[in-house]
């Protein structure tokens, strides 16, 4: 049987908590790509391509799910994690579009 682990009430989500977790690289490649690929995803295909070890993307995915910006859910030995879209949207409206939507291709990078 499927189980979820710990994370924060909707009404406890925290903006700096939150933009603090997102401010890693590796947190906010992570977060892009299950953004662009809406629903519940093993963590394992998530990751797939991410430069680091499994216990470091472990760690990313933790913080993630503290600060409150994912749901995992334990099913056997694998882990399936997706946004809180509608806890965030409803707590913090437009945050996610804005800070996660891939920028255009035909504009240069911020600094």
């Amino acid at each position: 049987m499927p189980r979820q682990l710990p994370q924060p009430s909707r009404d406890s989500l925290d903006l700096i908590t939150i933009l603090a977790a997102l401010a890693d690289p590796v947190r906010l490649t992570l977060m892009r790509a299950m953004y662009t690929r809406p629903g519940a995803d093993d963590c394992a295909a998530v990751a797939d391509g991410i430069e680091v070890g499994a216990p470091t993307i472990s760690h990313h995915y933790r913080v993630l799910r503290e600060a409150g910006l994912t749901t995992t859910t334990v099913e056997g030995r694998r882990r399936v994690v997706t946004i809180r879209r509608e806890d965030l949207e409803a707590r913090f409206p437009g945050l996610l579009a804005a800070v996660l939507a891939p920028e255009p291709a035909d504009q240069p990078a911020r600094a």
